[in-house]
């Protein structure tokens, strides 16, 4: 398996997809600073969850499977290894690249706020990131699943306005745990102290009990374990040939 994770990553070292993984908090941070001047700190948490990390993860995982489906699959289906293994292979690399990228963005945001107006504790934003890691896992198979069935920029594009839409509607409501979409930027508030539209939490709100964290990322990753699992058996059985 850490030979298919490696080769993967490999295959992506020339791609815009890695070079992304590293872009997209610069782009976040020149964003939150255009946007908010010294408040640069909260205003690039909260595009970065709301809109760039879910166009980020739709990217780089579409990316994955539609490279492969453009040479009809060929680069792996002539391989000595099982098709589910492969794909937990691409979704390994993936989910690595998802960190990293949560980790740049945290050390970027927290420079940041020491040059500026610091409204999140370096502690706050690395859990905050951490959050938004675990609790993305499960759309990096869903929508390697989703290219082979409707094609690149339709998954991107679904992918994209669920994650916008579903957060912004459900994310501060009490069922928010049944909309998978909905957990990321929630569990996020009582760290980085926002409302899903970047205005500051008052100071009795809610929002900033942390008490339903844990429950809400168990969901996630019990969520994530089924959809890898899912996947994987859908893609060695065929599951990629769809359009």
């Amino acid at each position: 398996m850490l030979g298919i994770i490696q080769s993967e990553l490999l295959k992506m070292r020339h791609t815009f997809s890695i070079k992304m993984i590293i872009l997209a908090p610069l782009v976040t941070l020149l964003l939150g600073y255009l946007l908010s001047g010294s408040h640069v700190q909260l205003s690039t948490y909260n595009w970065w969850y709301f809109m760039i990390l879910p166009l980020v993860v739709s990217l780089c995982s579409a990316s994955m499977i539609a490279r492969e489906k453009k040479s009809g699959m060929q680069n792996i289906v002539f391989l000595p290894i099982r098709f589910d293994k492969i794909w937990l292979g691409k979704t390994a690399a993936l989910v690595i690249l998802l960190f990293v990228t949560n980790l740049f963005l945290w050390i970027a945001a927290t420079v940041a706020g020491m040059a500026a107006s610091a409204a999140v504790s370096p502690l706050d934003g690395l859990i905050g990131c951490m959050l938004l890691f675990l609790t993305y896992l499960w759309q990096i198979p869903v929508i390697m699943q989703l290219v082979c069935f409707m094609g690149y920029m339709k998954a991107v594009f679904v992918s994209l306005a669920a994650n916008i839409i579903l957060s912004a509607v459900c994310a501060e409501k009490e069922w928010f745990l049944f909309v998978p979409y909905a957990i990321p930027a929630r569990v996020v508030c009582p760290f980085f102290k926002m409302h899903v539209n970047g205005i500051p939490l008052e100071d009795a709100s809610p929002l900033l009990s942390a008490g339903y964290v844990l429950p809400a990322v168990m969901v996630s990753l019990v969520f994530a374990l089924a959809v890898f699992w899912g996947g994987s058996k859908l893609f060695s059985r065929g599951g990629w040939a769809h359009e």
